[in-house]
């Protein structure tokens, strides 16, 4: 049963990360982050307003776990 759990644990974790970069838009500039214009590549709909709401550490870059919500709340629309 522990082997089990285990292997599962490990298929969720593996189907998790490609699917997330399968989406993701590209760091162009490979800080980690996403700008607006980088988003806006990806998301050409996307406004100042969806930006900022998406940016919740106000820091103008939109970091991997703030891009997981904005996809989980259906921010983000091509």
């Amino acid at each position: 049963m522990n082997r089990f759990m285990i292997a599962l644990g490990l298929i969720a974790g593996l189907t998790t990360v490609p699917a997330l970069a399968q989406d993701a838009p590209v760091d162009a500039d490979g800080n980690g982050t996403w700008s607006m214009e980088e988003l806006k590549a990806t998301y050409p709909n996307l406004s100042e307003e969806t930006f900022a709401a998406m940016d919740t550490s106000a820091d103008g870059q939109i970091d991997a776990a703030e891009y997981e919500v904005a996809m989980g709340a259906n921010l983000l629309m091509q």
